[in-house]
């Protein structure tokens, strides 16, 4: 186990790792990835002779409406606290209480506990929610943006407050805002299939809401992360990947083999299910600023990819993404280069006259992640307005921009930058995706000409630009 002074590749040998909620989905992966790298594990519970755990794993009583008990904890590395009710269901007064007293003062139960320990562990990994930012809609919201004011964000807000405790007793905590995790047999996707599966899946309301996911392989991974390195605070446990409820839609259906038209009115949903269809409904744009800061890597970053993976692994599923890539190479610093594509106001310069390019956004743009760029242009003469996001970015590397509002389902922009004899080779990579599948499909063939042309006068834009 790491400390904030470690070494960023150093880790014990063997480390003593106790968790709460070790049989739930993501606990049980969890269980079983500390295993697998050598760690010795103890899950904890109110009846541990119940708890179905691997062999080898170590079990204690813990119960976190009774009364502080450090024996479970004593001598332990870190903690990792993933017990809770689940939000699932509809919320009924009792519901609702139960969901807040399982957070808050199961969280109050786990740190008092730990506060009485002679030997204390020196981590605390608790899981949170993006259910904190409340409904956001089309505003980026990274750890550091304000909570919402509904109630699973003021469950959250005390959640974290009670977690945050342990830091009162020297111990390095990090709350883990997870999104939607995706993975097999279990978790969000257990309760969405069934209706993909009878041919009468879609998207939630009218599909616009930003829903953000992990894999479970990430979300476990990233649990790992920070148990071994020197993080602290909130960390949005998210895919880098933006997606809204239409897209994630469309992508079961294709990795089922089913269509994705049947959208579910909210008006429905809230008769069906109460005051937790406001969560099914709400728009989260959540970033993966903590985590990528820090050098995460995320295995499954794409969620079409990731789904397939998740319900048709060795399949030949056609996944709804195309992909595009082109190079040109400069011949000029890095530095020159990079400040160039850095500088939103030179991307008139490099998009053709036609598409009639005006930024709406006032110049110069800081840009890092979560910046956002507006303008408008024209496609096929049509005038669209067209917002991007800045999700990643690298100076001197590489940076992401999504498209956030505009024609396209899917739109990702990866623009990388790599140093070479006399000069730099600048690539993008565009994955796009077109709206109203399978008809949409039908205008393949000119998107795919449109975008090669915008890419050729782009090249040669460039070229132009560093010969000057």
């Amino acid at each position: 186990m790491r400390d904030e002074s470690s070494a960023p590749d150093e880790r014990f040998s063997t480390v003593n790792v106790a968790i709460t909620g070790a049989t739930g989905f993501i606990g049980a992966a969890l269980v079983r990835a500390l295993s697998a790298r050598g760690d010795r594990v103890r899950a904890l519970g109110r009846s541990p002779d119940r708890l179905n755990v691997p062999e080898g794993v170590d079990v204690a009583r813990f119960d976190p409406n009774g009364p502080s008990d450090p024996s479970p904890f004593e001598g332990m590395d870190a903690v990792v606290h993933l017990a809770g009710e689940t939000v699932a269901g509809r919320w009924t007064r009792e519901k609702k209480r139960a969901i807040r007293e399982s957070r808050v003062r199961g969280t109050r139960a786990v740190v008092d506990s730990i506060g009485a320990c002679k030997n204390k562990p020196r981590v605390l990994v608790c899981a949170s929610a993006v259910g904190y930012y409340g409904n956001r809609r089309d505003e980026p919201l990274l750890e550091s943006s304000a909570p919402g004011d509904d109630f699973l964000a003021q469950v959250c807000v005390e959640w974290e407050r009670e977690a945050q405790r342990a830091q009162t007793l020297g111990m390095r905590t990090v709350c883990l805002r997870q999104g939607i995790v995706f993975g097999p047999n279990g978790g969000a996707l257990r309760e969405m299939l069934p209706p993909f599966r009878a041919f009468a899946g879609g998207p939630y309301g009218n599909g616009s809401q930003w829903i953000p996911w992990i894999h479970l392989d990430d979300d476990v991974a990233l649990c790992l992360f920070a148990l071994d390195n020197p993080i602290h605070g909130p960390v949005n446990a998210v895919s880098p990947d933006i997606t809204t409820s239409t897209r994630l839609a469309r992508a079961i259906g294709a990795a089922l083999h089913r269509p994705a038209f049947a959208y579910a009115p909210a008006i429905a949903l809230y008769a069906i299910l109460g005051e937790f269809a406001s969560t099914l409904l709400a728009s989260q744009l959540v970033l993966a600023d903590a985590a990528l800061r820090a050098g995460f890597a995320f295995e499954h970053e794409l969620l079409e990819t990731a789904l397939v993976d998740v319900l048709a692994a060795g399949s030949d599923v056609h996944e709804p993404v195309h992909t595009f890539e082109d190079t040109v190479t400069v011949k000029a610093p890095l530095e020159r280069v990079f400040a160039f594509f850095a500088d939103a106001s030179n991307l008139a310069r490099i998009t053709p006259p036609g598409l009639d390019f005006r930024m709406r956004t006032a110049t110069p743009v800081e840009m890092q992640r979560g910046a956002v760029i507006e303008y408008t242009l024209k496609v096929r003469g049509v005038r669209m307005r067209w917002k991007s996001l800045i999700t990643d970015w690298r100076p001197l590397e590489s940076f992401v921009d999504y498209q956030v509002r505009g024609p396209y389902e899917l739109w990702r922009h990866e623009h990388i930058f790599e140093e070479r004899p006399g000069g730099v080779a600048v690539r993008d990579r565009v994955a796009y995706s077109l709206p109203f599948a399978p008809v949409g499909e039908l205008a393949l063939p000119l998107v795919r000409a449109d975008v090669g042309k915008i890419f050729d006068f782009r090249r040669a834009s460039v070229a132009r630009v560093f010969a000057a």
